[in-house]
Order: structure tokens, then C-alpha cells, then sequence
């Protein structure tokens, strides 16, 4: 239900960002891959702990017949404080060089906090509705996000608008348009129900929060950094991101069966079933491992032609082909991150994810060009990240095997 949603809000995303490229000017579009990087690097980051904790926190009360309405006004409190944080920093940063990223358009700015306040009110939206099992309506969300963004997108075309800031505001209206559609008419969305104090919310928030933040800079610092270092090619951030969305397509699909697989992992973990376990684990970081390599292949061989086709940018094959290494690389390392995830060590996986950003910066010094740069970088992240993350879960798969073992031992 959820799988159906995604692939349609893939498409709908590839058609927003073809629109826009033909439509803006190099410069004006390579603003909006900064601002797109932005927004998805601090707003999955920020608020998709939320939307988990929420929904585990409505499934363990709808499972014992409690409503669920304290916890989704505690839940809008954290965001809230989360969100002024992150407005505050915002403003901040912006006469100490995001000015310049953003191409000193001051509605780029005004989109970004619109784009991280309707992304923290969907994601309540979302975390309720996964914790009532309302999949259905999860995958309306999708779809609707992805088509709102692209039928504005189309409107601006069509009517000859080239300004930037308009196609900026694309985004917020898509979070905004996909949390109405998957509300819908349901009255109440939440039932009322009692007190929420904030522990019942935050066990995990800080562990999550910091895996959440990793895992979004890994998959959106690339144009953003390329922004920093090409400041004088305002085009480049826009060439980059489209190199970048094409390479990642094998990964946008594994996102779905990374989200289908982790209850069957919890599952066998649950119930002491570490050999099954472990053949699910090993299966899923063997097909990742097959998937990213023919992915390097494929992009190598067809990338450069594709995104000429459909932008009409021209990368060479070494950058399409790192490209999707690093994007392989995520595939890896998001299969061992769920074998942690469903092992119960949030924490840990946290750590992995908090790796592979540290190692980042430092690699961005191992080329001259920027394009280079940030592609190295991308690939040194997600060694160590999988690495280290490979070596956590090897321990504590082992941890879980010998108290296993001492537990059946007379």
C-alpha cells in the first residue's frame, strides 16, 4: 500500500525537478538544489524521529484502547521547539554565507522554514497514521506530496512564470497538500485519551534523532556541499543533483523494501530465531550488494545519456559512476542499520550513521574538483559508516547468540 505511493511520488519528484530545470535558468535552479538538499537534509533529519516515536506510541495505546491525542500534542510541542530552533539557526546563518547558496533570494529563505514546518506537521500526520494501521491513507500521502508539487510546477510552466522562489514554494505546498489528502475526513483523526507525560515519547527520541540526522545528510549533503565549493559555478549544485537523483533511482526503491523488511527482521529477532535472522539479513545485504553494482554499471554505461535526455545537463561517466557507488554504499549500509534497528540497538546504528558524517569533511580534502570532491567524500562516508556499523552488528549478533545459548542451557 505504501510500496504504490512511493513509486508514484518518485515520478511525480523526477517531473517536479524536470520541470523546474527546463524552466529556470542555470543559476536560479542550482538555488533550488541547495534548497532542496536543505530541506531534506533538516527535515527528515529533525522530524521523522517524531513521526516514529508517534506511531509507536499510538499502536502501544490503540492496543490497550487509549486514545491518542495527548501524545500528538506533546509529540507538536517537541517539534514546535525543534522547529524555532532550526528557524533561529536559519536566520542566523544567512548573512554568514547561506545568502550565497541560496543565490541571496530572500523567498528561498522564507521557503525553507515554510518547507520544515509543513514537513514537521506531515510528519505527525504520518506517524499517526502508521500507528492506526492506516496504510492506505500512508500511501495516499505519498502520491499526493509527489503530485501536488508537480502539478504547480506545471501550472508555473505553463503561464511562463520563471521565478524561482515560486517553484521553491512547490515544496511546502506538497507537504501541506499530502498531510491534508491522508487526513482526509476522519473525525477525529485522534481520539481523546490520557495525559502523555514526554518519557512516554522520548526513550529513544535522542538515539533516533541522531541516526535520523545522519542518515539525511548522507543521502542530501552532496549539492549542498558542491554549493560551498563551486560558489563562483551557481549552476553546479543543479548539475549535481541531477547526476545525483538519477544514480539514486535503485536506492529510492530499496527505501520500500527496507521499510517491509524491518518488521520481519524484528520479528525473527523477537521470538529468538537468529538463524532466521541472520538468512534474512544475509539475503538483504547480498541482493543490496548485487543492486549497487549493477547500478554502478548501469550508470556508467546509460547515466550521462540520461541526464542529458532529461535535463539537458552533460556529466561524464566517472561522475555518474561514483555517483552511484556512493549510492550503493547507502544500500549497504541501510541493510546493516536495519539488522541494529531490529536487533533493538538504536543506539548503536546511531553511531554508524554519526561515522560515516564525521568522515565526510576530511575526505572532502583527498581531490581539487568539486564535483570529485563531494563524490569522494560520499564514498569515504559510507565505507566507514558500513564498516563501522558491519562491525556493531557482528557484536551484538553474537551477544544475542551466546544469551540465547545460556538461556536453554540447563
Amino acid at each position: 500500500m505504501i510500496g504504490w505511493g512511493l513509486v508514484a511520488n518518485g515520478l511525480a519528484t523526477y517531473g517536479f525537478l524536470i520541470v523546474a530545470r527546463r524552466t529556470l535558468g542555470d543559476g536560479a535552479y542550482g538555488a533550488l538544489a541547495v534548497l532542496w538538499g536543505l530541506v531534506y537534509i533538516a527535515g527528515p533529519g529533525l522530524f521523522q524521529p517524531l513521526e516514529q516515536e508517534v506511531a509507536r506510541a499510538t499502536a502501544d495505546r490503540g492496543s490497550r484502547g487509549l486514545g491518542s491525542a495527548p501524545v500528538l500534542r506533546r509529540a507538536a510541542i517537541i517539534g514546535a521547539a525543534e522547529f524555532a530552533a532550526v528557524v533561529a539557526a536559519a536566520v542566523a546563518a544567512w548573512p554568514l554565507g547561506l545568502d550565497s547558496l541560496l543565490d541571496h533570494q530572500v523567498s528561498l529563505l522564507a521557503a525553507l522554514i515554510l518547507s520544515l514546518m509543513t514537513f514537521a506537521g506531515a510528519e505527525l500526520v504520518r506517524g499517526v497514521l502508521s500507528g492506526r494501521h492506516f496504510f492506505g491513507r500512508y500511501g495516499w500521502y505519498f502520491a499526493a506530496e509527489g503530485g501536488g508539487r508537480l502539478v504547480l510546477a506545471g501550472v508555473l510552466a505553463v503561464f511562463g512564470v520563471r521565478a524561482v522562489g515560486a517553484y521553491a514554494l512547490a515544496l511546502p505546498f506538497a507537504f501541506a497538500a499530502g498531510a491534508l489528502v491522508a487526513v482526509g475526513r476522519d473525525r477525529p483523526f485522534v481520539r481523546p485519551g490520557p495525559p502523555a507525560p514526554y518519557r512516554e515519547l522520548t526513550p529513544a527520541l535522542g538515539f533516533l534523532l541522531v541516526a535520523s540526522v545522519g542518515e539525511a545528510f548522507m543521502l542530501n549533503v552532496g549539492p549542498v556541499a558542491v554549493g560551498i565549493l563551486a560558489q563562483a559555478t551557481p549552476e553546479a549544485p543543479g548539475f549535481f543533483l541531477n547526476g545525483l537523483i538519477i544514480a539514486r533511482v535503485p536506492l529510492f526503491f530499496f527505501q520500500a523494501v527496507k521499510a517491509s523488511l524491518l518488521p520481519t527482521l524484528a520479528a525473527r529477532a523477537g521470538r529468538g530465531d537468529l538463524d532466521g535472522f541472520r538468512s534474512v539479513q544475509l539475503r538483504l545485504l547480498g541482493g543490496a550488494t548485487v543492486a549497487a553494482g549493477a547500478a554502478a554499471a548501469a550508470a556508467a554505461l546509460a547515466g550521462p545519456w540520461i541526464v542529458e535526455t532529461a535535463f539537458g545537463d552533460v556529466l561524464g561517466r566517472r561522475d555518474m559512476t561514483l555517483m552511484a557507488l556512493s549510492s550503493g554504499g547507502l544500500m549497504i549500509m541501510l541493510s546493516l542499520a536495519l539488522g541494529l534497528v531490529a536487533l533493538g540497538h538504536v543506539r548503536l546504528a546511531a553511531i554508524g550513521w554519526a561515522a560515516g558524517v564525521a568522515a565526510f569533511p576530511p575526505a572532502l580534502a583527498l581531490a581539487d574538483e568539486p564535483f570529485l570532491r563531494v563524490e569522494i567524500a560520499l564514498i569515504a562516508s559510507v565505507v566507514v559508516g558500513s564498516l563501522v556499523t558491519g562491525a556493531l552488528l557482528r557484536l551484538e549478533y553474537a551477544a544475542h547468540r551466546r544469551s540465547s545459548a545460556s538461556a536453554v542451557t540447563p
